[in-house]
């Protein structure tokens, strides 16, 4: 793997980074049972009358996290959330590999942002600089999901194919094949503070898949 790979792997750190969820906002309706037959004297429904929008239950070894965040964040959608987090995980990698700390700054959690900055300080340090291109995202998928303490965190699955090199400062190639694509499977668990008025999610760790 790249440079870029085995700095971030070492202790239990994987290679790409945090990001945040602007505002992954979906309309949330309660799971509802469906209501008991009318007796006979029970007036009908008219059409100017407003019927509820249901929506099925969540279902996989998630649900019930995801109906706890649901019911804590009204706005919460799973499908939203997993269209925000592709696009951005697109986003962050390329950001990492150009040494983008602004971009950085405030997606990420203390505990992540701390290590990923130290990386960009050492490359950089060397000399080396280091580009990296999604060729693209096998899959994007929940993983697990929880409510404690008010703090929604969500754990998502990527599977991606990715090229990165690194080059020392005359541009000879110091680790990495950019003409080589590998394989990246990687667990991102985001959170968030639904009891903030702040919507965004930051990352608060990464793991090998």
């Amino acid at each position: 793997m790249a440079e870029v790979l085995s700095i971030l792997f070492f202790g239990g750190i994987a290679v790409f980074f945090a990001f945040r969820l602007f505002s992954v906002l979906g309309r949330h309706e309660g799971h509802m049972e469906p209501p008991p037959a009318r007796e006979p004297s029970s007036p009908e429904i008219g059409d100017h009358q407003e019927r509820p929008n249901l929506r099925p239950a969540y279902e996989g070894p998630a649900a019930a996290g995801l109906e706890a965040i649901a019911a804590a964040d009204s706005r919460f959608d799973p499908t939203g959330f997993l269209d925000g987090a592709r696009s951005a995980y697109e986003m962050i990698v390329i950001a990492f590999a150009k040494g983008d700390r602004e971009t950085l700054k405030g997606l990420l959690a203390d505990k992540v942002l701390t290590p990923y900055l130290a990386a960009i300080d050492a490359r950089e340090a060397r000399g080396e600089t280091a580009r990296t291109e999604i060729d693209r995202i096998r899959s994007t998928e929940i993983a697990d999901a929880e409510l404690e303490n008010g703090i929604a965190r969500v754990k998502v699955r990527f599977d991606a194919d990715i090229a990165t090199e690194t080059v020392d400062g005359e541009g000879k190639r110091v680790s990495g094949d950019f003409a080589h694509v590998n394989s990246v499977k990687e667990y991102w668990t985001f959170q968030r503070d639904t009891t903030s008025m702040d919507p965004n999610w930051v990352l608060a760790s990464v793991s090998v898949a």
